[in-house]
């Protein structure tokens, strides 16, 4: 009898933690909890004296040189003295971890785990220390390159991919589509423009929110990690999700809003430049990204389900796409 086509599997907990074991020098007593399901699978590994973050990659996400691409980064930036979390090194020199599964290959890697605590960044000086990291980022990866290939953050990623899958969702809503279209097409009419003035293009980590995937210890030192969705791209594209989770969060305080994106840029400026035809090309790119997220969550509802991505949804993003005004 042949095995019916899965899509998505969830790896046993305990056949991962006896592979950990297998694989790595780690000592005993270890415990391994299923931390988080998102974009891929994430665990954490805690032993007698020291914490770990072990990732599952999703199959149909990411192949084995898009990971190693990933990997090469945070080495690199590790070695120049930026503060990330390092992929651990298995008993047999290697990194990558191979899960053959029913849809595939999933592969799986551990992190060293981040030292201090997530917080929304509320305040002036959390978003001038973050914009000095980011910008930090940014300078050092002008350098770096990598044998290995990965995907860049360009037209088919932020506009191109969304689109289509956001159409095949909205069959119902054809005129909505249409309205969505025309906008975004307007505003890749107008970063066409901005291009050809020059924006920066380089490594991006892709999401830098400042709400997750940095911790902040008591000294003010700043750890990134979660770099699955880095690559190449506008440096104007990595900041403006900053800028968008901003807005999100202190939606009712424009004001705020504006306070902590100015101290971003001074943190951002003190490290390294950034041209006033980057800053200008940002609101575009807020746009862009709340297409890419609009897409993403369609795409996440063909595991998790649509329950949660119905006509109040689409109404939802209407709302924000209907209020632009370019």
């Amino acid at each position: 009898m042949s095995l019916f086509p899965v899509a998505y599997s969830l790896l046993s907990k305990q056949a991962l933690l006896s592979h950990i074991k297998d694989n790595y020098d780690v000592h005993e007593p270890l415990t391994l909890k299923y931390f988080l399901r998102g974009m891929n699978d994430t665990y954490i590994l805690e032993t007698g004296s020291c914490k770990y973050m072990f990732r599952v990659y999703r199959a149909d996400r990411r192949n084995k040189s898009e990971i190693a691409f990933e990997l090469d980064l945070l080495n690199y930036l590790n070695q120049n003295d930026v503060c990330v979390s390092i992929p651990i090194t298995k008993i047999d020199g290697t990194l990558i971890n191979e899960f053959f599964v029913t849809e595939g290959v999933k592969y799986g890697v551990m992190f060293s785990y981040a030292e201090g605590n997530e917080r929304p960044i509320r305040t002036v000086e959390d978003s001038f220390l973050f914009g000095k990291s980011v910008a930090l980022i940014h300078k050092v990866t002008d350098n770096f390159s990598s044998k290995h290939v990965r995907g860049n953050l360009n037209f088919d990623h932020l506009i191109e991919n969304p689109l289509n899958i956001i159409k095949l969702h909205m069959d119902h809503r054809q005129e909505d589509f249409n309205c969505i279209y025309e906008i975004i097409i307007k505003l890749k009419e107008q970063l066409v423009m901005k291009i050809e003035e020059g924006l920066d293009w380089g490594v991006c980590h892709g999401d830098l929110h400042g709400n997750t995937n940095v911790a902040f210890t008591d000294n003010g030192k700043l750890t990134h990690y979660d770099f699955d969705i880095s690559g190449y791209g506008w440096r104007s594209y990595d900041i403006a999700e900053f800028r968008l989770a901003r807005e999100i969060h202190s939606r009712h305080n424009k004001d705020e809003v504006e306070r902590l994106w100015e101290a971003f840029l001074n943190g951002y400026r003190e490290v390294r430049d950034l041209s006033e035809n980057d800053v200008q090309v940002v609101s575009i790119f807020v746009a862009l990204r709340q297409l890419w997220l609009f897409g993403l969550c369609f795409s996440e509802s063909e595991l998790i389900g649509g329950a949660d991505f119905g006509d109040r949804f689409i109404d939802s993003k209407m709302e924000y796409f209907r209020k632009l005004i370019y």
